[in-house]
């Protein structure tokens, strides 16, 4: 987004360079003029220049710089002003203090720095009397006026358009950012979703057993698994094909996601087995479930391949368990389940 008092300090820079060169080049005129202490202002203002420009590198001096300039060039021009032998068109410079004061300090600043150098140069003209022509000195105030009208409308204008600018640019990052969270959101899903069942996947499976585990050992909490298998699963695919095969698949998926407990974890774990993981849940509640989801899954007409059958495999938690030692006791428990003639129910 565009950073306007960046833009501001570099302009401010440009006007200490000019002001650095105006200087040098004018002061000998004015010495020759014999208007010396005109002469030795400028050679003031010329080393006060290089400060400035040395200073505006630093970014956090900006308002001190660009204020500390405001004030070495109006007096700097009140003393040229006070200059009773020159004719007004001598003060032609004047004109370029409406630009620096709007450029570097903006609108609001600048119209106040523009009206209190002019206000000081009419009390000056009035007070001293200042051999000026009364009329070329209103028609330069009149100018004057009319060069920082113009200038504040245009500086005004001009820094809408940088809001505009940064909010269009704002508004821009924040779609962006929503769109790469959304986007964000859906390759997470993809990375922990099986694609098939549109259940978790064995990755995802795997960080919530190890969450489980760390619960357990840290909060003495009670949490089992369930791995269930779908019965004689080949012999569907060779019957009916693999499109049918996955068709079993994700009506299977549909029963768990539907018949399991809201706090239960469910998966794929692979192939045809799935994987519920029970928090907080002992070995009678875990069982019960298993049952109702057996129940269900032998009452229910599959599409095509009509009814089927399922084995369940239950274990929970023990102290010093790992993942691995965990799951292979519930796959133990499975395949007692599949010897004993499957659609069982076994605890290990």
């Amino acid at each position: 987004m565009f950073d306007q008092y960046k833009y501001r300090n570099e302009l401010l820079k440009k006007y200490l360079l000019i002001g650095f060169v105006t200087s040098v080049l004018l002061s000998p005129i004015y010495y020759k003029m014999g208007i010396n202490y005109l002469a030795i202002s400028l050679n003031i203002f010329s080393v006060l220049m290089v400060y400035l420009f040395i200073n505006s590198k630093k970014a956090n001096k900006y308002i001190y710089n660009s204020r500390f300039f405001m004030i070495t060039i109006s007096i700097l021009f009140i003393i040229g002003f006070l200059d009773g032998n020159q004719e007004i068109n001598s003060m032609v410079f004047v004109l370029l203090y409406p630009i620096a004061s709007f450029s570097i300090r903006g609108p609001k600043e600048g119209i106040l720095w523009s009206i209190v150098l002019l206000s000081i140069f009419i009390s000056i003209f009035t007070l001293f009397l200042l051999p000026y022509n009364k009329y070329s000195f209103l028609f330069f105030c009149v100018a004057y006026l009319m060069v920082s009208y113009l200038l504040y409308f245009y500086r005004y204008y001009e820094i809408m358009t940088f809001k505009s600018i940064n909010e269009e640019l704002e508004n821009i990052v924040k779609e962006r950012t929503k769109e790469l969270e959304i986007s964000n959101k859906k390759l997470e899903k993809l990375a922990s979703t099986d694609v098939l069942t549109k259940l978790l996947n064995r990755g995802k499976l795997n960080d919530f057993l190890e969450s489980e585990i760390n619960r357990a050992s840290r909060f003495n909490h009670i949490f089992g698994v369930i791995i269930m298998d779908i019965d004689h699963f080949k012999s569907t695919n060779d019957i009916y094909g693999h499109n049918v095969g996955d068709k079993v698949l994700e009506e299977f998926a549909t029963i768990l996601k539907t018949k399991t407990r809201v706090t239960d974890i469910v998966g794929r774990w692979g192939g045809e087995e799935f994987v519920i993981i029970c928090p907080q849940t002992d070995i009678e509640g875990i069982k019960k479930l298993a049952e109702e989801l057996r129940y269900i899954i032998e009452n229910n007409s599959f599409s095509i391949v009509g009814n089927k059958t399922a084995s369940f495999g239950i274990t929970l938690y023990c102290e010093g368990d790992t993942i691995k030692s965990l799951i292979s006791r519930a796959d133990k428990a499975l395949y007692r389940a599949k010897e004993e003639g499957r659609n069982k129910v076994v605890v290990l």
